[in-house]
């Protein structure tokens, strides 16, 4: 069981649903399995749950951790409040 695991603010998961709901393009910002920073336009599939934790799979077939989702779009996850934007605007 991932003991780790902090479940992500409700209106948040509201914001990814109804990106993966619309079949959306959604610029997102996360940390991958090892904990580096990755930043990538995709589409969100589907959402499930493992071992206790929360996950999105991607049109690509990657599987994310909820809890590792830094922003979407230009909205921040407030379980990372404050954390700087690393996109770019180019």
């Amino acid at each position: 069981m991932a003991t780790d695991y902090k479940p992500i603010d409700c209106n948040y998961y509201d914001e990814l649903e109804a990106a993966a709901t619309l079949k959306k393009r959604v610029l997102l910002q996360y940390f991958s399995e090892l904990r580096e920073l990755t930043i990538e336009s995709v589409i969100i599939e589907t959402f499930f749950m493992r071992d206790g934790a929360e996950y999105m799979r991607l049109k690509s077939g990657e599987e994310i951790r909820l809890d590792h989702i830094i922003r979407i779009d230009d909205k921040l996850s407030p379980t990372y409040a404050g954390y700087p934007d690393f996109s770019c605007g180019c």
